[in-house]
C-alpha cells in the first residue's frame, strides 16, 4: 500500500501543477487527501496522524521563517551592500561583472531559496553591466539563468525542507544536510567560477576601467556591517557542529539533551533576520511602510511555502505509516543495477521531472524513493539528499520552461531560444555531473 500512496501522491501532484495549472500548495493538499484515501477505510485515522505530525515539525515553522527573512534582508539592501564589496574585489578582473553576478547569486542563495527572485534580484544590476564591458546578451542572460540554481544548491531553501519531510529523511539531522549542503553548494559556485574564466577567454573580454571602482578597503569601510548576516548562519553551525558542540555537550556543563534541542534551521532565519534589521535600521529608519509593503507583497509566498510544507508532510507521515520506505527498498534491491547506473537514473529523473515542476514540486514528487533508490547502493541519506537538491537545482536553467531564463532574457533583450543550448551544454549536463560524482562519493562532503 505505501507503494500505491507514493504514486498516487505523485500522480495527482503532478496532473494538478501541470495539465490543470493549479497552484502548487493547492495541488498538494489534493495529493494529500487522495493519498489518505488510499489507506481505505483507515483513511481519516491516517490523516489524523500525518496532519499532527506535520503541525508538530519545526520545518513547517522553519520554511516559512526563511521567507520572512528573505523579505527582511531584501528589504533592508544588505545584499546590494554585499555586491560592492565583491565588485571591489573581482570588477578589476577580466570579466569582473560576470564574477560579480556570480558570487552575487551565490550571496542570495545563501538567504532565499527563489530561482527567479535569484535571476530577478541579481540580473537587475549584473546584466546591464556585463553588456556595457562586453559581453553579449545571450551571454548575460545564460549566466544569470544559470547561476539562479544556487538558490537549491546553496543551503536554506524550501526544497530542503520538503525533502527533510519524507518518510525517507526521518533520522536525518536537518542541520547535517544544511552543513553538507553548504559544500556541496560550493563545489557549484566553484564550477560556475570556472565557466566565467573560461568565457572570458573565449570571448575576448578585456579588464574595465577600474578607476571608478572602490577599493576593497574603502568598499568594507562603508559596507562592512553586510557582512555580519553570515554571523547568522556560522553561530548556529558552530553550536550544532565541531569541537564547541562537544564542549558544550558535556554533561558538566549544558548537557547533550539540551545542546540537542537547538535547531540550526530555525535558528538561522531568526538570527539573520535580527542583524539585517540591526544592520540595515538606518535605511529602514523612517521607511518602515516599505518594509510593510515588502511583507504584504509577499503574503502569498508565505501561504504557499506554509501549505506546500504542511501538506507534504502530512502526506510522507501516512506514507510512512503505509510501509513506503521498506516496501521500495525491497523492490529496488531486485532491480539489481550496479551503483554508477543506478546513481545516473535517480540523477537523471529528478533533473526530467524539474524540468516542468519547480524544484519544490520535483522534491514532494520523488524525494522519497530517489533517496531511498541512493541508499539501496549505500549511498548515505545526507549525501542522497545533497545530491538530489543538486539536480533539482536545474529548474531554472533547464529549457524551455525555467522562469529565470525568460526573466533574464528579457532583462538581456535577447530571445530566450537563444539560450537553451548553451544553458544545457554548460549547465544543465556539468550540474548533474557534479550532483553524480558527489552520490558517487568522489566529491566529498560531510555525511
Amino acid at each position: 500500500m505505501g507503494i500505491l500512496a507514493l504514486l498516487v501522491f505523485i500522480a495527482v501532484t503532478v496532473v494538478m501543477n501541470v495539465p490543470l495549472r493549479r497552484p502548487i500548495s493547492e495541488s498538494l493538499l489534493v495529493a494529500l487527501l487522495a493519498t489518505a484515501l488510499v489507506g481505505g477505510k483507515d483513511a481519516l485515522s491516517l490523516l489524523w496522524t500525518g496532519v499532527w505530525g506535520a503541525l508538530d515539525n519545526d520545518v513547517t515553522f522553519a520554511g516559512m521563517a526563511f521567507v520572512f527573512m528573505g523579505v527582511i534582508v531584501s528589504a533592508t539592501g544588505l545584499i546590494e551592500r554585499l555586491i560592492q564589496i565583491f565588485n571591489s574585489v573581482f570588477g578589476r578582473l577580466r570579466g569582473g561583472a560576470a564574477y560579480v553576478s556570480t558570487a552575487g547569486s551565490a550571496a542570495i542563495g545563501l538567504v532565499a531559496g527563489s530561482t527567479a527572485g535569484n535571476a530577478a534580484t541579481v540580473g537587475s544590476v549584473t546584466i546591464p553591466w556585463m553588456k556595457e564591458n562586453g559581453w553579449s546578451g545571450t551571454r548575460a542572460a545564460t549566466l544569470v539563468a544559470g547561476n539562479s540554481g544556487l538558490g537549491v544548491s546553496l543551503p536554506p531553501n524550501s526544497t530542503m525542507f520538503i525533502i527533510l519531510a519524507t518518510p525517507a529523511a526521518v533520522g536525518v539531522s536537518a542541520g547535517d544536510v544544511y552543513v553538507s549542503l553548504f559544500v556541496a553548494g560550493a563545489y557549484c559556485v566553484l564550477y560556475r567560477m570556472l565557466v566565467v574564466f573560461v568565457w572570458t577567454r573565449r570571448d575576448g573580454i578585456q579588464r574595465t576601467d577600474s578607476r571608478h571602482l572602490a577599493t576593497f578597503r574603502q568598499a568594507l569601510s562603508t559596507g562592512w556591517t553586510s557582512t555580519t548576516i553570515f554571523a547568522g548562519i556560522l553561530i548556529p553551525v558552530l553550536l550544532t557542529f565541531g569541537p564547541l558542540f562537544n564542549w558544550l555537550e558535556a554533561e558538566t556543563r549544558i548537557g547533550e539533551a539540551a545542546m540537542g534541542e537547538i535547531s540550526i534551521i530555525v535558528w538561522v532565519p531568526i538570527l539573520i533576520s535580527l542583524i539585517a534589521l540591526v544592520e540595515g535600521r538606518k535605511r529602514l529608519r523612517g521607511n518602515w511602510g516599505h518594509l510593510r509593503r515588502a511583507i504584504r507583497a509577499e503574503a502569498p509566498q508565505f501561504a504557499t511555502v506554509g501549505i506546500s510544507l504542511f501538506a507534504a508532510l502530512a502526506a510522507s507521515n501516512i506514507m510512512s505509516e503505509l510501509g513506503v520506505g521498506p516496501q521500495l527498498s525491497e523492490a529496488l534491491a531486485r532491480m539489481d543495477l550496479p551503483k554508477p547506473l543506478l546513481v545516473l537514473v535517480v540523477c537523471l529523473t529528478a533533473v526530467l521531472v524539474a524540468t516542468p515542476l519547480s524544484s519544490t514540486a520535483t522534491a514532494a514528487a520523488i524525494a522519497a524513493p530517489a533517496v531511498i533508490a541512493l541508499g539501496t547502493v549505500d549511498v548515505p541519506s545526507v549525501v542522497a539528499i545533497c545530491a538530489l537538491l543538486i539536480c533539482t537545482s536545474t529548474e531554472g536553467a533547464s529549457p524551455p520552461v525555467g522562469a529565470p531564463i525568460y526573466l533574464a532574457s528579457g532583462m538581456a533583450e535577447v530571445s530566450p531560444q537563444k539560450t537553451f543550448i548553451p544553458l544545457i551544454v554548460w549547465f544543465v549536463v556539468p550540474v548533474i555531473a557534479i550532483a553524480w560524482l558527489i552520490a558517487m562519493g568522489w566529491l566529498p562532503i560531510p555525511s
